[in-house]
């Protein structure tokens, strides 16, 4: 009679209800108000407000990018791709990283032709366009920080700091227009337009950044490799760990595989030792996809005599 058994494992997919709805509401309000920022950065000839629209388009993108994202990080692991769509949302959050860079320096292009060439800018209609703005950035943030956390995503990071980044923007905004309106200077309109673009760069640098990392299957920045060996190395019969990896699929999923080494004259089942290491990585390090191999000082061949040495 066959037998049929079902174990536990780690499900490679988020099925992130909270951040499809953040993502919708967010899209919705950040589409919106681009177009109008664009329109009032036009009919006020104000090239600090065209620049900020074309960041709150970036936005757009990246949020789309982040449904897309999402949608397929909900899909199952499948026979070719074993862990699922994970690593599509740190794809899309690396082009919203790309996007912003480019978009960061044709505005500092766009800024030094305006200086080059200086054009008459309507205060009273960028004051309200920027006054409209900062209210829509203090809501998308406050809803996108409630959002983070219920759920970790790396997109609902990466949105969160670019609203803030559009928060500070509009009070920069706000300043120039008092600014050109008591002192008549408009070159205050570029100068701040360049201001606004390395903030821009800054972020997308940053996101770039934080997800190349993890495509390169680096170790999580708060792990430690040498720690979780050493506490490895400390649990009974474990002589040695080796063949050590420790890497992201995606934000808040990690994995770890390792050869283990145990001292086959102890007398003790291996299983019962291999799942001592295993909640130890799972209660002190949250590391639930573990694959860790087993080594027989005999039967592998391995050299005991240094072994013993640094038992």
């Amino acid at each position: 009679m066959q037998r049929n058994y079902y174990f536990h494992h780690v499900e490679h997919r988020k099925l992130q209800k909270s951040s499809k709805k953040t993502l919708w509401a967010s899209l919705i309000i950040t589409l919106f108000f681009t177009i109008v920022e664009f329109a009032g950065g036009i009919l006020s000839n104000s090239l600090a407000l065209l620049s900020d629209s074309f960041h709150m388009l970036s936005d757009v993108i990246a949020l789309g990018l982040s449904m897309v994202a999402i949608y397929f990080a909900s899909r199952k692991p499948t026979a070719k791709y074993t862990f699922g769509y994970l690593r599509f949302e740190i794809i899309a959050a690396f082009l919203n990283g790309l996007a912003l860079a480019i978009i960061s320096i044709w505005i500092f292009y766009e800024a030094i032709m305006r200086i080059i060439y200086p054009k008459p800018v309507e205060s009273g209609l960028m004051l309200v366009i920027a006054t409209i703005g900062l209210i829509v950035n203090i809501v998308l943030t406050i809803i996108l920080m409630r959002s983070l956390k219920s759920e970790n995503n790396i997109n609902i990071q990466s949105a969160l700091w670019h609203f803030i980044g559009d928060l500070l923007n509009s009070v920069g905004v706000i300043l120039a227009v008092v600014l050109i309106y008591f002192t008549g200077i408009q070159m205050i309109d570029p100068i701040l337009s360049m201001v606004i673009a390395v903030v821009i760069l800054r972020g997308g640098y940053k996101i770039m950044r934080n997800a190349v990392s993890i495509l390169m299957e680096s170790v999580p920045e708060h792990l430690d490799t040498d720690e979780i060996m050493d506490d490895m190395k400390r649990v009974d019969q474990v002589l040695d760990v080796h063949e050590f990896h420790l890497w992201s699929i995606t934000t808040a999923h990690y994995s770890l595989s390792a050869h283990v080494v145990l001292d086959s004259k102890s007398g003790h089942d291996a299983y019962e030792t291999i799942n001592k290491l295993e909640r130890l990585l799972k209660e002190k390090y949250g590391l639930s996809h573990t694959t860790l191999q087993i080594e027989h000082l005999e039967m592998n061949h391995l050299d005991e005599a240094y072994f013993e040495e640094i038992k």
